[in-house]
């Protein structure tokens, strides 16, 4: 199992690229996803509006903006749990 929290603002297309590039992962991956919205928090948003799409792992990294898949990838097997 991997565990990562997803920061995202709706309408954002980059945002919306990389949860499908997630949700591709899902049938190879079992992926647990806290999907948080930046602007509900100020200082989630002022800390990731420049960011966004973030995806943060249970490693306290992190992977942000264009994110490419075989990035994506390493980082998924890094925080398996397997």
């Amino acid at each position: 199992m991997v565990r990562l929290t997803f920061y995202y603002k709706p309408g954002c297309w980059l945002c919306d690229m990389a949860e499908e590039m997630l949700n591709g992962l899902m049938g190879k991956y079992e992926i647990e996803v806290n999907k948080i919205d930046i602007t509900s928090n100020d200082a989630l948003y002022e800390l990731y509006r420049f960011d966004i799409p973030v995806f943060e792992f249970k490693d306290g990294s992190t992977l942000h903006g264009r994110i490419k898949k075989k990035d994506l990838l390493k980082k998924l097997e890094e925080n398996s749990d397997n």
